[in-house]
């Protein structure tokens, strides 16, 4: 986790001179606002006519709750025969409440957390309680001496840095090279300056309690963190301190933290999981799976911003495999996330048998597909003829899948398991692009001439609604998305009944496009269709 920390040092000192003058970039929620028009696919579009094949038909309608908003169209619910539009109770589907998208109301969504969730009005910060498991091997530092050590670590390097440009300073001006020696003396003491500031600044009086994980391996662990939220927390961000918005120390009136990470017995886990769920409004779970580059922190961090910006009222589970954290761990991730498969089996099955939850939706990113779809293939093999599947939402974001074995492997299995698999694909993800270069097959992720379209799973075309240099993170950084995420989640909406969906068509199949506002969407359903 260390070489995160250097890497953003790293990248910082390469861009020095943007520093001076550069005090902060624009959140991305701002920059999301500039393109607000759908790429249109060169795909055709379905009429009304052939879009109402795809709905099921009402059979008896109920009434929700009038303290909740819409989040489709207006609707006056009627339950969907289609089981995968079925979650316990069967004869009834139950109201969500719905997200506030609003940018400019920081903390305006924070009225729905997750459950054992506390507020702090005054200290403006939520604690939000994510549940975890992990092979990870624990470090021999506990969490709070960890960031310690990453400070002193960041300060080393700056100041190494510093004194290597210094010296190319004496050395230009010796060899008369004026203003080489100019541009390093500055960017020297720039550097010197930086290193200097978070010696003054950076120093934390958060303290911090309980174990962090390395990249390594070690064995399955189950475990509680606390996250806290702040109020000012904008949608679709994960907000960290950032050089270059000269921020120093984590800030939990700012900043997302990690301030609790406690490893429990089995037992314990189990016992904390049931009294969560006692405490929520639904007994539902929601098991986040990372992908690629990601630490253990980061992952809690993610899966806390991903139940509260849903808002998801069940419980958060983050399961972290040994990820390296590092973009220059690629293959050791590759390995890693083959090792991890049994243990996120088990895990998954703990939670199918023991954990009494009404309702287990998974949701996995980029290369943790490979780890979430080879274990559910598992699982699918130990399944009786008949059962009930174990699962209600699977949802692959990104997924660094091969696409052909997706289709002939993984796809059978994940319909079997799961009452509705919903899989999100982009044309502008350069880090697939480039993991099918590396392989050389395309992913399941991408869309284009490449979109994975299986009958019974919902392929979502996002194309358009990350704005990002890789564009990788849709999944928990647009609003747009999350808000659809939300449809499938929580609302338990299938396709056609989404209204931010466009029904497309690539020869004789069906997939949807993601409208960036739901007023571009042409997929509007009537009234009298939906809850």
């Amino acid at each position: 986790m260390a070489s995160t920390f250097q890497f953003q040092l790293l990248s910082t000192v390469a861009c020095v001179f943007v520093l001076v003058l550069v005090g902060c970039s624009p959140p991305q929620h701002e920059r999301a606002r500039s393109s607000q028009t759908i790429d249109d696919a060169p795909a055709t579009s379905l009429d009304e006519s052939e879009q109402d094949q795809f709905l099921p038909q009402p059979t008896a309608s109920f009434s929700a709750s009038s303290s909740i908003e819409s989040f489709a169209a207006p609707m006056n619910a009627e339950p969907m025969k289609t089981e995968a539009m079925m979650v316990a109770p069967p004869n009834r589907l139950r109201a969500a409440s719905t997200p506030s998208f609003e940018p400019d109301l920081p903390g305006a969504h924070l009225t729905h957390l997750p459950a054992g969730t506390q507020r702090n009005s005054q200290a403006g910060y939520s604690t939000v309680r994510v549940f975890y498991a992990t092979d990870r091997k624990r470090d021999q530092l506990s969490l709070s001496d960890f960031h310690r050590y990453a400070q002193n670590q960041n300060f080393v390097t700056l100041s190494a840095i510093s004194a290597t440009l210094i010296f190319m300073a004496l050395v230009s001006m010796l060899l008369k090279r004026v203003r080489t020696g100019a541009l390093c003396t500055l960017a020297g003491g720039s550097v010197g300056c930086l290193a200097i500031a978070m010696v003054v600044f950076g120093r934390s009086e958060l303290e911090k309690q309980g174990v962090i994980y390395t990249g390594d391996r070690g064995e399955l662990v189950r475990g509680i963190c606390d996250v806290t939220v702040p109020d000012s927390h904008r949608t679709g961000l994960v907000e960290r301190p950032s050089l270059l918005r000269f921020e120093f120390r984590e800030d939990q009136s700012e900043h997302i933290v990690l301030t609790s990470a406690v490893e429990l017995s089995n037992s314990e886990f189990s016992q904390k999981l049931s009294q969560t769920l006692d405490q929520s409004r639904e007994r539902d779970l929601l098991v986040f799976i990372h992908g690629f580059n990601v630490g253990f922190e980061a992952a809690v961090q993610r899966t806390a911003q991903i139940a509260v910006d849903l808002p998801f009222e069940g419980v958060p589970i983050c399961y972290s495999w040994p990820s390296q954290g590092s973009l220059l761990g690629y293959s050791i991730d590759e390995n890693n996330s083959e090792w991890t498969i049994p243990h996120l089996k088990q895990f998954l099955l703990e939670l199918a048998n023991s954990s009494g939850a009404q309702s287990i939706n998974v949701v996995a990113h980029s290369m943790g597909n490979r780890v979430m779809t080879a274990a559910m293939q598992q699982i699918n093999m130990g399944l009786a003829a008949g059962a009930p599947a174990p699962f209600d939402r699977i949802v692959l974001a990104a997924p660094d899948v091969d696409a052909d074995r997706f289709r002939r492997d993984f796809a059978p299995a994940l319909l079997n398991v799961a009452k509705q698999v919903t899989l999100y694909a982009s044309s502008d993800d350069r880090a697939l692009i480039a993991s099918k270069q590396v392989h050389g097959y395309p992913r399941a992720g991408e869309s284009g001439t490449n979109i994975v379209i299986v009958p019974g799973i919902e392929t979502i075309d996002v194309s358009g609604i990350d704005l990002s240099l890789l564009g990788h993170s849709y999944y928990g950084d647009s609003e747009p998305m999350l808000r659809d995420l939300f449809g499938v989640v929580r609302a338990r909406l299938l396709a056609p009944q989404r209204q931010s969906l466009v029904s497309r068509r690539s020869g004789e199949l069906v997939y949807w496009q993601l409208a960036q506002r739901p007023d571009t969407a042409a997929n509007q359903v009537a009234p009298n269709q939906l809850r």
